[in-house]
């Protein structure tokens, strides 16, 4: 088993590890909650309760703040940000990570849906102006129109990355790792 001990990150002053294992990134729940200011022994019940996290959360030999290697109650990290959304608490360093949340999930679909929207629009009314070239002739009307198929082809391209990059992310969100 292939085991790395790395810096996760820093929040609140307080330095959160994890281990890096077959590819799996563990992520201490006890650092977590201390610098989230919430109870760690109700979450770690909470956790063991949920039917996704409890058959998931594993002892993992951790790097401590200390420097000393401790066996720490984890999560996969693909689980920890939407466990972390779940927490029932009024402390502040949760509610502005939840806000934080919010604002990157609303500006993630809303700029795929506004986006999209936008790309359409644009490539309606390139077929507009190319229709319209289609049915008049004339050598300025024939520049118009090969710049609006440019266009065109080019807002196609976009979609057709944008489609892509959604279908990834939806792919990813859903792909099942065994545990």
């Amino acid at each position: 088993m292939n085991k790395r001990v790395s810096k996760f990150l820093e929040f609140n002053g307080k330095t959160i590890y994890f281990v890096a294992s077959d590819g799996v990134y563990w992520i201490a729940v006890k650092p977590i909650c201390e610098a989230l200011n919430v109870e760690y022994t109700r979450q770690f019940k909470n956790i063991k309760k949920d039917e996704i996290l409890g058959p998931a959360l594993a002892t993992q030999p951790m790097q401590a703040p200390d420097n000393q290697l401790r066996n720490y109650a984890a999560l996969p990290e693909n689980l920890v940000y939407g466990w972390l959304m779940q927490i029932q608490s009024s402390s502040p360093e949760l509610q502005k990570y939840k806000w934080e949340c919010y604002q990157v999930l609303y500006n993630h679909f809303h700029g795929t849906i506004t986006g999209r929207k936008e790309l359409l629009s644009a490539k309606a009314k390139a077929q507009l102006e190319m229709d319209e070239v289609m049915n008049t002739l004339g050598p300025d009307l024939a520049l118009k129109y090969d710049r609006a198929k440019r266009r065109r082809d080019q807002i196609t391209a976009e979609l057709r990355k944008l489609d892509q990059e959604v279908i990834n992310e939806e792919f990813n969100l859903f792909q099942t790792e065994n545990f």
